[in-house]
């Protein structure tokens, strides 16, 4: 179940915190540094979710990035601190919200290219009509001091309805 991140704010920041310099979230910083999680105090620019188990403790952060005046979402981003399988789920609600609920026209994103999510991104942009904008090569130092791609994409809201009425015949 998804919830606003500021109703979690300190245990969202320790499960944060516990990820840091861990080579399964490299993926995620992107980088060496690690800062504590700034929790927005509102939506115009950031909205910010946890994920949620049945017991009401936080097991994922998921956020996207808004561009007000052009509405669209410029990034996404998803970690998930346990392997609790309700977490794809709330991934999928909120890309839903993204479009059927706010209206944002599209979504841009980006993955490390060899992150082991990336494939299930490649799924969510053929599920919902999406595409491959292009890769950045050797955009991204991951702690390990080597460099890797950076694969961008995208997901128009015309795509998606399009996507979600073929699935819906189907």
């Amino acid at each position: 179940m998804l919830d606003f991140a500021q109703n979690h704010e300190k245990e969202l920041e320790k499960k944060m915190r516990d990820t840091w310099g861990k080579e399964k979230y490299w993926y995620y910083h992107r980088c060496s540094y690690f800062s504590p999680q700034v929790i927005k105090e509102d939506t115009w620019t950031d909205t910010q979710f946890v994920s949620l188990n049945s017991a009401g403790e936080v097991t994922g952060y998921l956020g996207y990035g808004i561009d007000r005046e052009c509405r669209y979402v410029t990034y996404l981003a998803i970690i998930n601190f346990t392997d609790d399988i309700s977490f794809g789920s709330d991934v999928m609600k909120m890309v839903k919200d993204i479009f059927e609920v706010y209206r944002y026209r599209k979504i841009v994103f980006t993955v490390v290219v060899g992150n082991p999510v990336e494939q299930k991104y490649d799924r969510l942009i053929d599920r919902y009509g999406g595409r491959i904008v292009g890769v950045h090569k050797d955009h991204v130092m991951l702690p390990d001091g080597k460099y890797y791609d950076e694969k961008i994409y995208e997901i128009s809201r015309d795509d998606y309805y399009v996507s979600r009425r073929k699935i819906n015949i189907e």
